[in-house]
């Protein structure tokens, strides 16, 4: 990875359509300094949270994982809730996706503690959750060119769209 050069990290959501396959895309908000107006797969740049001992604790392990393969899949999850409401997530010890209305019941319940919405962190965390970071395949890593006035270090994954 290049230390000079944000590290960030996009999940593409698939699945089966009627016509086929089917990808995940979002338009980004027209005034986003990167890319606006832009129709993406969700992702964004690495944050410090992502490495956080409580987050790495509570992800699915896969065989020959390492803190940075860890870290980068974190991030890929919680981009993807944050930009389209997806959480590739389970109850601890469960092997089925979370659907949304266990989500918005797991939210509800920690806002109705916190006296606010809970953050990522505190929903994964303190809502029992475990991060489904083994169900994503790594796809691509590209690095924006050097002529680009933003650059980035990008881990493209795949994984199937949950229910």
């Amino acid at each position: 990875m290049n230390d000079l050069i944000p590290l960030s990290s996009t999940v593409m959501l698939l699945r089966d359509g009627a016509a086929g396959l089917e990808v995940l895309m979002i338009t980004r908000h027209a005034e986003t300094a990167f890319a606006g107006g832009a129709l993406v797969f969700p992702g964004g740049r690495l944050d410090e949270a992502d490495s956080a001992s409580a987050l790495m604790g509570s992800c699915r392990a896969f065989p020959g994982a390492t803190p940075e393969q860890m870290v980068l899949r974190v991030c890929g999850i919680r981009e993807t809730f944050e930009e389209a409401r997806i959480l590739l997530a389970r109850r601890r010890g469960s092997e089925k996706l979370l659907g949304d209305d266990e989500r918005a019941a797991i939210e509800g319940r920690l806002a109705a503690r916190f006296g606010r919405m809970p953050g990522f962190t505190e929903l994964v965390v303190e809502g029992g959750i475990e991060l489904a970071t083994d169900l994503l395949v790594p796809f691509a890593h590209w690095i924006t060119p050097r002529i680009r006035p933003r650059r980035y270090d990008t881990h493209f994954f795949l994984a199937s769209a949950p229910a």
